[in-house]
């Protein structure tokens, strides 16, 4: 009773606060708080009270409204509370005919991606000093027309690929050969890619570099655009949108399928049923499970370690095959529906538990090897820190966030589902061993390393912990899977907001429902798009050392970001 006092009291006092900024308006799950702000002022003095109080930034979303009741451009902010399981939601109307809005980049520099994303797809520009500090090119290159704007809606698909082919008939010009941000003499720029060796989606590095070491880092995104934010749109109604979501990024197809049904099911206002949530949980830990045992294997792989990294591909093959038995489908694709999930036959608990138990336990016997290898150490340890007060300040979430010693991870500070459910309390949020939580927290590739396989361990026991669950449920509850949602003609133009925590980090979803039963608008956040400017920090020149341009590839590998999931 105490956590609900405090959180009622933390919401209360919230409310209070909130209405200073602006006018509150009805939301339609409790935790989170939507207020509506008009004057520029209130929006900087909203952003500093959020900011002074520790809230993160979770998601911007420029929308097009001037074909609805407000007639102008909206911006709408997703802030997280540090401590309490409350969201605070801001709608920003832009003034009417107006592109430029304030910019909260001072208040939160994690804000500095979605203003490149708005300058892009929407033509949308921050006032100010802030305008200076922004080109277009971050979302889409020379390739398209520089006034596109995709997700502005006074055009046609079908309009805006005829443009995109018009403007393709012309000599584009090459863009000017990289000079390196403030490259001293003596200095070398590197450029990597876009095209790179072996099986990796395209991205560019553009290396500042004086001898072997890394002076700057250049990222250059938005090879993979695929115009999935307009495909919502354009292609898809509220119920089916599940199918694309899987598409955004590949290796995280659960999660993101996941996220986007949490938002539909609050806009049709059909739960999913209990045994579905059951699933949907742990379905999501063993996607977690084989992604980090493919990543601990391509770390292994980076640093020479063939034997080693052959073994545990071994060990994530037989977890894709369990996966294959159990859905259907190796990464565990056409699962969730708005309303809950399905699956080709009975879930077949003693195959998962006897595949897990061995497969995990060769796993940790295997990460304890290389933990204790001194090479492994030499190469991983003090390489590529991003320090806990860079993760703050750049807004950085999930595993990255974790390893530099900020505990973020949306399974226990919102939990939703099994996870607001006591049957977890004896699986336990992952934590590294008191010997290991040191370095666990250090921000570098280790660290990295480290949380990855302990959170291999725990989603191993909080799978298991599930099946314990499930195997008391009644087979009538078992076979209760999937609820009818319904598009609700009531909830014309609303959004609501879906999340799921990710191997990366929290995957989010702000979904609007049109007038009809279609999609108004979908953004979508995967968590490399927070944490790619953090892999750049990382390999910058610190006080006490630099990063070597051999040791970049180790370093990019304990991030795995997706390039996919970023471009959209």
């Amino acid at each position: 009773m105490s956590v609900i006092a405090t959180t009622e009291q933390v919401r209360d006092e919230l409310i209070h606060q909130l209405s200073r900024y602006g006018e509150q308006l009805s939301s339609p799950v409790d935790d989170q708080l939507l207020v509506q702000v008009r004057r520029v002022n209130l929006l900087l003095d909203l952003a500093r009270f959020l900011s002074g109080e520790r809230f993160y930034l979770v998601t911007v979303v420029a929308n097009d409204e001037r074909e609805l009741e407000d007639r102008r451009f909206k911006i709408y902010y997703m802030f997280s509370h540090p401590t309490t399981d409350l969201f605070v939601l801001v709608e920003y109307l832009l003034e009417h005919g107006r592109t430029r809005y304030p910019s909260l980049y001072e208040q939160f520099p994690a804000v500095d991606c979605f203003e490149r994303e708005m300058l892009d797809m929407v033509g949308l520009r921050p006032e100010g000093a802030r305008q200076d500090q922004l080109t277009t090119g971050s979302w889409l290159h020379e390739a398209y027309p520089p006034e596109l704007h995709p997700l502005r809606r006074e055009r046609t698909t079908e309009a805006l690929r005829r443009q995109v082919a018009d403007h393709a008939d012309h000599d584009i010009p090459r863009p000017a050969p990289p000079r390196g941000a403030g490259c001293e003499p003596g200095c070398l720029v590197l450029p990597v890619g876009p095209i790179h060796a072996g099986i990796i989606e395209p991205g560019q590095f553009l290396f500042t570099i004086a001898g072997e070491a890394i002076e700057d880092l250049d990222l250059r995104l938005g090879y993979t655009h695929r115009g999935i934010e307009r495909l919502f749109q354009s292609h898809l109604d509220l119920l089916d949108g599940w199918w694309l979501a899987e598409q955004v990024s590949g290796d995280s197809s659960f999660a993101h399928s996941l996220a986007y049904c949490r938002a539909a099911e609050t806009l049709t206002e059909v739960p999913a049923p209990p045994a579905a949530e059951l699933l949907r949980a742990l379905f999501l830990e063993l996607e977690r499970i084989h992604n980090h045992i493919g990543d601990v294997a391509a770390l292994a792989e980076d640093v020479a370690m063939d034997r080693l990294s052959s073994d545990f591909g071994i060990v994530r093959e037989q977890l894709l095959r369990l996966n294959k038995r159990l859905t259907g489908h190796r990464y565990l694709r056409r699962i969730n529906r708005p309303g809950g999930v399905t699956i080709p036959g009975r879930l077949d608990v003693t195959d998962l538990r006897e595949t897990l138990r061995e497969n995990l336990g060769v796993f940790d016997a295997l990460a304890r090897r290389m933990k204790g290898d001194p090479a492994f150490r030499d190469r991983t340890i003090g390489v590529g820190i991003l320090t806990g007060e860079q993760a703050l300040r750049l807004g950085v979430t999930g595993l990255v966030a974790r390893a530099s010693g900020v505990p973020r991870d949306s399974r226990w500070d919102h939990p939703t589902g099994v996870y607001d459910r006591a049957l977890l309390d004896t699986a336990g949020r992952p934590e590294p061993d008191a010997a290991e939580s040191r370095e666990a927290q250090a921000g570098d590739v280790y660290a990295r390393f480290l949380i990855r396989v302990d959170e291999v361990r725990a989603a191993g026991n909080i799978a298991i912990a599930i099946l314990d669950s499930w195997t008391a449920e009644p087979p009538e509850q078992q076979a209760c899977l999937l609820a009818e949602p319904r598009v609700r003609p009531e909830n014309n133009y609303t959004f609501a907001c879906g999340y799921a925590e990710g191997f990366r980090g929290d995957v989010v979803y702000w979904l609007m429902q049109d007038k009809m039963n279609g999609i108004y608008r979908c953004k979508v956040r995967d968590p490399s798009m927070l944490n790619w400017p953090a892999l750049r920090h990382s390999v910058l020149p610190r006080a006490d050392g630099e990063t070597v341009l051999a040791d970049f590839p180790l370093v990019n590998q304990s991030f795995n970001l997706s390039y996919a999931g970023n471009d959209l």
